[in-house]
């Protein structure tokens, strides 16, 4: 009886890919074999790889398999022109059933072996010193070729609000650009623009490696192997993710690093309360926690949806044992937040965010409709589209499946939002089809884990987007060098084994997956440290750009280090 399951799902699940493959019109012809030889080994080891037990509950198992194999389908058939009948529905039905056979058998295999060989062990780690080191070379072997350092284009435009060329405002990050500006404004004065720019970047770069550094310390002290520990600070320094993004005059760097010291903070405090409960928490890591919590929602604008959910749960962590402080905390974190955007910057006269940057999402879905369905429209629903948006007429010629600014540009600075959210409604519950397709087609690059992981070295410029006339901005190297080196750079990311380790998409599944066995396991609360993480990728939905690397490229990083945390969890799950 197990021989012929066995048969049958492996028949299933080939079957299953062999439709996969067809869906995105491979030509496989002179490769034929040489792809499913190694599929078919692959599936049968998985299929035949000895359970010892049901790690994840199948209700939950099962579940999280069918999501995955609905979004490597939809992206498979996205853009194919395959046309839906009868047997192309049969098709994709066999192909589901497929994927979620091998998906979930593969959530319990990797399950199994990060229990059965677990990397924690009774080691001190390393220090932050050794692994400041081993970055800060690396990085600096990263700039030479690139001095006096990289300006990404938002980096110019704050420039020139900073400098007065244009309108301040809080789209970037008043206190970001204020940063910036001020430390490239003490070079600028003290030599030239050349020298600013260095001298900003070198602050960032010590600044990013110094808590880089500390956050590899300090999840090692949980019990990480040194040589793994070196492996993982050369890994952070070499490759064109970390260095590039460090390097590069923009916002994106310190909030990345900023990111990454909260989350390390957090899930200490997890450990402490939890799980190594020989330690209480002191006032340093309270404190150190709301600041980093602080940096976090002061240097992205999004950043207060990523921290405030996490300290509020961490109140009722513990039997409620340290509600006072973590509501402290909480409240403290809002009290800053809400004074530097509702009094300081209007007495300063810095112009908040507009409104249509969280509208992204509604509008994409709004103009594939009107592209799709132009007739379906009422009369009240246009009148309330041209009160809403210019040229409300164009919005279905102007649609971009990727990239919503194409549309979003033509929302009027002033309308009824309310007004607009019941069409949006009443359109979508008409043609719900059409918004679901919207939103899959304009980001599923943020949880798509098959694509090729995105880098940083897009950074490795001094963009001609937005740069200030007025100031002097070139490299001291020849282009011909910067090209050798970021050609070379490019081609080892590009490497499947390496690439994978750089990849959002696929760091994002492995904590659905990590969080998912710890909350089943142990409960709720030792999920805290992964909120952050699936916030910002709500966060990543509702943007305006598919699979931009800078909205989601604070997720890798942290993943390391809650990889450490699962594996200290489960440890000392076994051992109790």
């Amino acid at each position: 009886m197990k021989r012929t399951s066995l048969i049958f799902e492996f028949l299933i699940v080939m079957i299953g890919v062999a439709l996969l493959l067809n869906f995105q019109k491979l030509n496989l012809t002179n490769i034929y074999f040489f792809i499913y030889i190694p599929l078919m080994i692959v599936t049968y080891g998985i299929l035949t790889f000895p359970l010892k037990q049901v790690f994840l509950r199948r209700y939950i198992s099962y579940p999280l398999a069918f999501v995955l194999s609905i979004i490597t389908i939809g992206k498979a058939l996205e853009n194919s022109g395959i046309v839906f009948n009868s047997l192309t529905i049969v098709s994709i039905i066999i192909s589901i059933i497929g994927l979620v056979l091998i998906f979930e058998r593969t959530f319990q295999i990797l399950l199994q072996l990060s229990i059965a060989y677990n990397i924690i062990g009774n080691r001190t780690g390393i220090t932050w010193k050794h692994s400041f080191f081993l970055i800060f070379i690396c990085w600096l072997l990263y700039l030479l070729p690139f001095l006096p350092g990289n300006v990404a284009g938002d980096g110019n435009f704050q420039l020139l609000e900073f400098f007065g060329h244009a309108s301040m405002t809080n789209h970037h990050p008043f206190l970001s650009t204020v940063f910036q500006g001020g430390i490239f404004n003490i070079g600028k004065v003290l030599v030239n623009d050349n020298f600013g720019l260095f001298l900003y970047v070198v602050v960032q770069l010590l600044i990013c490696c110094l808590i880089y550094s500390f956050c590899i310390s300090k999840v090692s002290k949980l019990g990480i192997n040194k040589h793994l520990c070196i492996a993982f600070s050369l890994f952070v320094g070499l490759s064109p993710y970390w260095s590039f993004v460090s390097e590069t005059f923009h916002k994106d760097g310190m909030f990345i690093a900023f990111f990454a010291l909260f989350i390390t903070l957090l899930l200490l405090v997890i450990v402490d309360l939890l799980i190594d409960r020989e330690n209480k928490i002191s006032t340093k890591q309270l404190v150190s926690l709301t600041i980093s919590g602080l940096l976090v929602c002061l240097w992205r604008n999004d950043g207060i949806y990523m921290v405030l959910p996490s300290i509020f749960c961490l109140i009722f962590v513990d039997k409620r044992h340290y509600w006072k402080q973590f509501t402290g905390i909480f409240l403290a974190i809002c009290a800053v937040y809400i004074g530097f955007n509702k009094v300081l910057l209007p007495s300063l006269h810095v112009a908040p965010t507009e409104k249509r940057e969280a509208l992204s999402l509604p509008v994409q879905q709004t103009a594939r409709y009107l592209k799709e369905y132009p007739q379906d429209v009422t009369q009240h629903e246009k009148k309330v589209l041209a009160d809403t948006f210019d040229n409300s007429t164009k919005l279905g010629t102007r649609y971009d499946p990727n990239i919503a600014d194409p549309v979003k540009f033509y929302v009027k600075d002033r309308f009824n939002l309310k007004d607009y959210l019941e069409v949006w409604l009443q359109m979508g519950f008409r043609h719900p089809l059409v918004y679901i397709t919207a939103t899959f087609e304009g980001t599923n690059g943020y949880y798509t884990p098959w694509l090729q992981a995105q880098t940083f070295s897009w950074c490795a410029d001094i963009s001609s987007w937005s740069k200030p006339d007025f100031l002097k901005l070139d490299y001291l190297t020849p282009r011909s060098l910067r090209s050798s080196v970021l050609k070379l750079l490019n081609g080892i990311s590009s490497l499947p084994f390496i690439n994978i380790l750089l990849s959002d998409s696929l760091a994002i599944w492995l904590c659905v997956l990590m969080g998912s066995f710890l909350w089943a396991k142990l409960g709720f609360q030792y999920l805290i440290p992964f909120i952050p993480i699936f916030m910002n990728l709500l966060i990543c939905i509702a943007s305006p750009v598919n699979g931009l690397i800078r909205y989601s490229g604070c997720i890798v990083f942290a993943t390391y280090c809650l990889l450490v945390y699962y594996f200290f969890a489960i440890k000392k799950l076994r051992q109790r």
